[in-house]
């Protein structure tokens, strides 16, 4: 009695020094500001599917379309499938396995080489033998190696769905990014066409002029070379607009044929964004669900290592028949079935095992690293998103102010130059600054929804948690 409780005893003691604690992302996270540095005032419900508060019913369809056609993103389902898979694989070692098998063997003896000669007695012998047996293998998970084994499939596969979800969303940001840019590269084309009209127009009231001896030959080559740099110009941009187009076509998983038709206005800026708590981005991030799912397979990983160390316990059993004929496989007198036990424990495998041990804690160590180093990285890319949202309102609010001021003054140039009152240096420049302030604005209302965007995908994208799957 003594010997069994001892038995049982070191049992349970070896068992509980091969379970190690889980990995624990609290030591991490617990200096989490409890608020932003850069708050906003928020007001509303927000959309599940934050693209949709553009209310852009195009920009919603191309993103629709992107996420069910574009061959990146089915690639990454295609791996998240195969994932899935493994860790089915992973529990399906907690199960018995059984197998059913059948064989036919065939014999022959020559009695010859015993030196053995009978009268009407064959020299040789043949015979056959029919063979049917079912069997079962189970190991006693005793240390939880298996279940070890199928809890680090499990957090890889739930790893890798929120590496997909994460997919989703980038694809969502890019699409929705190069949608801005090119209706912005569209209305860059169009202020440099119109730029190159407005040159035409005041060169060729200047050559009159200048054929009537009002004005110099310099004034007439000044507007010629700033007509020649806008024709440049819309050159350029034609060549900008034609290639946002087809990197959006691409993401569309269409052919790049420049064929797309998009608005051509800028959607209008949204409500401003709830950000909530820094806290929260560990559920809304894909990115942080995944690393966090990692750390946990790294950890399940470092167990299974530990139990590997210890000796595997199998019960097997197998029941058939076997018969010399055909006819009587299935007979009751042909049974026939064993029932056994193993033991099997590594005794010298060059120190594999315990390699493969440091390894996994290596790896756990990398994981946890690398969970810290995503949180660090959310964080920072929240902070920059939200900080600029207030920069660049300013830069929006004063680029407007800046392109009307600018089209008055040249305007008021156009005049005076033509009373004789200015010079073409003063025109020219007007009509510079007041393109120069057209164009900056158009870029700085698209890199505001730029910054919009990279802020929904920090915040999580549609805040709504990762959801997990069973196996």
């Amino acid at each position: 009695m003594i010997r069994v409780i001892f038995a049982i005893s070191t049992v349970m003691l070896v068992a509980g020094c091969t379970s190690a604690p889980g990995p624990s992302t609290k030591h991490i996270t617990a200096d989490l500001p409890s608020q932003w540095t850069n708050t906003q005032e928020t007001s509303g419900q927000f959309p599940s599917f934050w693209w949709q508060n553009f209310q852009d019913e195009a920009l919603n369809e191309a993103i629709g379309q992107a996420l069910d056609i574009n061959p990146s993103l089915n690639a990454a389902a295609a791996r998240l499938d195969a994932a899935w898979a493994q860790a089915r694989m992973a529990g399906a070692e907690q199960l018995p396995q059984v197998s059913l098998s059948s064989g036919l063997s065939l014999s022959q003896m020559n009695m010859a080489q015993f030196g053995v000669s009978l009268p009407n007695v064959p020299s040789k012998f043949s015979s056959e033998r029919h063979n049917l047996s079912l069997g079962a293998q189970w190991e006693v998970d005793l240390w939880s190696r298996v279940r070890a084994g199928k809890r680090a499939a499990r957090s890889s596969a739930l790893g890798q769905a929120a590496d997909f979800a994460g997919s989703r969303h980038s694809l969502a940001g890019q699409v929705a990014k190069a949608w801005m840019h090119a209706i912005e590269a569209r209305q860059q084309e169009r202020l440099a066409k119109i730029t190159v009209t407005t040159y035409q127009t005041t060169v060729e009231r200047i050559r009159a002029r200048f054929e009537q001896g009002v004005r110099s030959s310099l004034d007439l080559r000044l507007a010629e070379a700033s007509l020649a740099g806008a024709k440049a110009n819309v050159a350029e941009r034609i060549t900008a607009a034609n290639r946002a187009t087809r990197q959006l076509e691409v993401l569309l998983g269409r052919i790049p044929a420049n064929e797309l038709t998009i608005p051509e206005e800028l959607p209008s800026m949204p409500a401003a964004v709830p950000a909530g708590v820094p806290a929260k981005l560990l559920a809304r991030r894909p990115d942080l669900v995944a690393a966090e799912h990692r750390l946990e397979a790294a950890g399940a990983s470092v167990r299974q290592a530990k139990a590997s160390l210890y000796p595997q316990i199998s019960l097997t059993a197998s029941t058939g028949t076997s018969t010399s004929e055909l006819s009587e496989l299935v007979s009751g007198d042909s049974l026939i079935w064993t029932v056994g036990s193993n033991l099997m424990q590594p005794v010298f495998q060059g120190g594999r095992l315990r390699q493969n041990v440091k390894m996994q804690r290596a790896n756990f160590k990398a994981a946890e690293a690398q969970f810290r180093s995503a949180v660090l990285n959310a964080l920072g890319e929240v902070e920059n998103a939200l900080g600029a949202e207030t920069h660049l309102a300013v830069m929006d609010e004063s680029l407007a102010e800046a392109h009307k001021q600018s089209q008055a003054a040249a305007q008021i140039a156009l005049e005076r130059y033509d009373r004789g009152l200015e010079n073409i240096i003063t025109l020219l420049e007007a009509r510079r600054r007041a393109i120069d302030a057209e164009s900056r604005w158009w870029t700085v209302r698209r890199l505001r929804l730029d910054n919009r965007i990279n802020l929904h995908l920090a915040l999580g994208g549609g805040f709504e948690p990762i959801k997990k799957h069973g196996i």
